[in-house]
Formats: C-alpha cells, structure tokens, sequence
C-alpha cells in the first residue's frame, strides 16, 4: 500500500513533530491533511518520565488539541506486560519519576521503596523487581539501589532504551544511558518493553482498529522508531529533523520504507498522491 493510502499515522513527537519548544515547519498542515483525508494520527513516545496530562498540555501550547485516547507510550506497554507477566503482589522497585510512579500505581501495581534510603546501606529485600524509566529526578542512592537489588537477581524490566532525550542544548542522557551505566557496574541488561519492541506500535493498532497495512510510522530514530514499525510489520518513514542521520540505516542494519528531511517533506509526498 502507497504512502498516500495510510490512514493510521504513529507519530513520534520529539524530534519528529518538534523540538524542545520548537514546533517544526509543515507540522499543522500534516496533522491537518491527516484529519482532512479520514486518517487518526496517534502519538507514540518512549518517554517514560511524564504523564499524559503533561503530553497534552505540550501539545495545546502548539495549537495543538488532543485527549488521552490519542497517546500510546512505554509505560502503557509497560504496564500491559507486567500485568501479564507477574502476578498482582509482585513488588516493583521503581528507577523513575514520581510522575512514572504515580502511573503505575494508578495502574494497580505495586511499587516500593527502600527500608534505608541513607546512602551505602543495605536497603532490604523489599522488591521483586527493579523497573527502569527515563529519571529525570534521578539520584545516585537510585542507582545503588539499583545495583543492590541486580546483584540479588532481581527481575529487571526498563519501559525503553533511548540512550539520550534530544532538548534544546542538544541532548541529554536518556534511559538507554542509565541501562549501559548499570551494565557496567552488574553485568546485566534489562528487557526493554517500548520502543524498538513492537508493543506500542501493536497496542495503537489495537486501539484504533487499523490493520498493519494501513499503519504507518514515522520518527527519527532508526533503532527505536524504525525498528519499532519493522518489527510491527508496518511500513516505516524515517525523517532527519531529529537525532538519527542516513548512516544509522547502515549502522543497525534496519530499513525503513521511506526517508524524508522533515514532516514538511512527508506532507509534500503525500498531497502530490505519489508513492515518495
């Protein structure tokens, strides 16, 4: 099926859409087109540090309006896999933002913290399992607590593995970073659940009742974004406004279906309705 023939958009944001503040060229007559053919945009992001409330009012202060119903993130993935994974007394130690924490909860699970938070103390056998998010409150008594409880075996499940969050300055370490921290310091990787699994793109599906083939992804990361929608079975648009470059195709050995600069230019292929 043709670019121009999708009617389910999955839409990365940061670094697809926009950029810290800054909103890119070409992104409201994309979203536009969308709404205008009979297509549903639906918008993805590993970013495991906020809730929708904060997605929602970002998208609003770009003119922007959107609901709960048209996000997908790795912490709903998350917690779709940890409820069919563990049973409901499992105890999760949780590397991650309060905001992250309050989602979980939210969600039923049950999360802990530590008997001792005094820097070098044994913190107890107090968790099952440690979850790993984008932890932009992070401490160095987490990652402590972190290596503590990995180095009792503990299970061990990060919501992404993004290795940096591209802002403003340029970028900052993401929760990929922090996962290749503590394998330095363990020996031991978690099992990632966002993106480039395929959960996120497969629940946006389910959601909205599109089959693959009508599916479409578009972001700027090719071993996350890209490999996301190939391991979906869904065709793949990557776009250069954000952190990935051509020679990342090459580098992670994953193909996507169609690259493109920028949504701008995503938006001129599809209003000439020719396969770009």
């Amino acid at each position: 099926m043709a670019l121009k023939d999708k009617k389910l958009f999955l839409l990365d944001m940061d670094g697809t859409l926009y950029l810290s503040d800054r909103l890119f060229d070409g992104t409201l007559e994309f979203l536009d087109y969308v709404k205008r053919t009979g297509g549903r945009a639906i918008y993805m992001t590993n970013n495991s540090s906020r809730g929708l409330e904060g997605y929602i009012a970002r998208m609003k202060g770009f003119g922007i309006e959107t609901g709960p119903e048209d996000f997908v993130t790795s912490t709903d993935a998350t917690i779709r896999y940890l409820h069919g994974a563990y049973s409901p007394e499992t105890r999760y130690f949780v590397c991650g933002t309060e905001s992250l924490k309050q989602q979980l909860r939210g969600a039923g699970l049950c999360i802990v913290e530590p008997e001792s938070d005094a820097p070098g103390s044994d913190p107890g056998d107090f968790a099952d399992a440690v979850l790993l998010g984008y932890d932009t409150e992070l401490t160095y008594r987490k990652l402590e607590v972190c290596c503590i409880l990995l180095n009792r075996s503990k299970d061990y499940i990060a919501t992404h593995p993004d290795l940096v969050c591209p802002v403003w300055y340029g970028s900052a370490p993401d929760c990929g970073s922090v996962i290749n921290l503590l394998e330095t310091a363990t020996g031991r990787r978690p099992l990632v659940i966002g993106k480039p699994q395929p959960a996120i793109a497969q629940l946006a599906m389910e959601k909205t009742g599109f089959s693959p083939e009508q599916t479409v992804l578009i972001g700027d990361r090719v071993y996350t974004d890209i490999a996301c929608g190939v391991n979906a079975g869904i065709d793949t648009v990557f776009v250069l406004s954000g952190e990935g470059v051509p020679a990342d195709i090459e580098k992670y050995g994953v193909q996507p279906a169609y690259t493109f600069n920028s949504i701008r230019d995503v938006l001129d292929a599809l209003e000439k309705e020719v396969p770009a």
